[in-house]
């Protein structure tokens, strides 16, 4: 969806502030985003111009995030865009961001998210080459990290977690090229190691990729031997739940003694 004629009014309002402040061209206010000094400075010069609920939603805007995200579902409420391992829920400032595309979903772009009050609204958008990754292995994503993980709703910098270092996020991004399948895993097996050693906040991924590489070779042989009409949670090589439905697998998962590994797991249906 998009925001309320209220709520759009105030969004433009406190952005065409915000720019006059900075000296900037309107279309350019996001290069102020990412300077927090120069929205505190904003945020104290405005004094009782401003409400303070306008000044926290200001403040706000340092949870800026801008880059390539697959725009892989629009509902009712919002749309979901998918990122590595996180799926944002994103509304746009005067029409959905499914029409911003004009294109089947899903679509790889580049966006712009900025959160506003209790929503994260995508400010601008354009579409990108897809590469290799096929409509399947999206869809997958999506529904694993769905199911597991949930969709962020919010960018606040007060609620949202402490977001990932430039150089962790690069290395993120060259590690689930080198897990892609098995056999790029073996090759690259060197390359993967010395990822993990200089980040070992990327071994949750690690698994993760790792597990699904094992699903799809454990899914192809249960299918030969004529398994069919029930969902999977794999975990490194081994099935670790079998139910007739996801919400009764992902109710297995939660009661086993999993050590927070649940998120680790790939899901697949028969």
């Amino acid at each position: 969806m998009h925001l309320s004629p209220a709520e759009r009014e105030e969004f433009l309002y406190l952005n065409n502030r915000l720019s006059t402040f900075a000296g900037l061209d309107p279309e350019h206010v996001e290069d102020a985003y990412t300077d927090p000094e120069l929205i505190e400075r904003f945020v104290r010069e405005a004094g009782e111009d401003l409400t303070e609920h306008q000044k926290q939603a200001v403040r706000n805007f340092v949870g800026y995030k801008k880059g390539r995200f697959y725009l892989v579902k629009q509902y009712k409420k919002y749309a979901v865009l998918l990122q590595q391992n996180r799926l944002y829920g994103v509304v746009g400032v005067d029409q959905a961001p499914a029409e911003m595309v004009q294109d089947t979903l899903p679509v790889y772009m580049e966006a712009a998210l900025l959160p506003f009050n209790d929503t994260i609204v995508m400010t601008s958008s354009a579409v990108c080459e897809n590469g290799s990754v096929s409509r399947s292995d999206i869809e997958y994503e999506f529904k694993q990290i769905k199911d597991v993980r949930g969709i962020t709703e919010t960018l606040d910098p007060q609620t949202l977690e402490e977001q990932t270092s430039p150089a962790a996020q690069a290395a993120e991004q060259e590690l689930r090229q080198y897990l892609r399948t098995a056999a790029t895993r073996d090759k690259h097996a060197p390359d993967i190691k010395k990822i993990l050693d200089s980040f070992p906040e990327l071994h949750d991924v690690y698994m993760q990729m790792y597990s699904k590489i094992s699903a799809r070779t454990i899914k192809k042989d249960l299918k030969a031997c004529g398994v069919r009409e029930r969902h999977f949670a794999v975990y490194n090589n081994s099935v670790v739940a079998v139910a007739p439905t996801r919400g009764e697998l992902l109710e297995q998962l939660s009661d086993l003694s999993f050590d927070g590994m649940m998120g680790q797991c790939a899901l697949f249906r028969l």
